[in-house]
């Protein structure tokens, strides 16, 4: 999936269908995608690891052009849309805004729920207190 495809369902979110009025949203996409991605991707790395798969690949954590594959798994481009729209909107539609970034945090930690914990040992940080 490209950073276009999230960008077209992020705009049907937030029921922008003409592409007339939408060159600030165009301009600030490459920037949203590439925080969310930097956001996500410790829980990317947690779900790959859980996998058995190799950690995301690196990526500009600063833009990613509209044409460019999203870098993480599938499983969060529908976060990230939710993200994306969230904060195109942020200035113009505060309430619609909320109500979509509350249901990117629902999104997000349905996904870090469903990442199985991993067990490692405990240090004994504390050797010196005997009971």
């Amino acid at each position: 999936m490209t950073i276009q495809e999230i960008y077209k369902s992020a705009l049907a979110l937030i029921a922008v269908f003409e592409q007339g009025d939408t060159d600030d949203y165009v301009e600030r996409t490459p920037y949203l995608a590439a925080a969310f991605c930097t956001e996500a991707q410790d829980s990317d790395n947690a779900m790959r690891a859980s996998r058995g798969e190799p950690p995301t690949t690196a990526f500009n954590a600063v833009y990613l052009p509209l044409d460019s594959v999203f870098p993480l798994l599938d499983c969060f481009c529908t976060a990230a849309s939710l993200y994306i729209a969230a904060m195109l909107i942020i200035d113009e539609d505060e309430e619609l805004s909320d109500s979509i970034y509350e249901k990117y945090c629902d999104e997000m930690s349905r996904l870090t729920d469903s990442i199985p914990c991993v067990s490692a040992p405990i240090r004994d940080k504390y050797s010196f207190i005997r009971s």
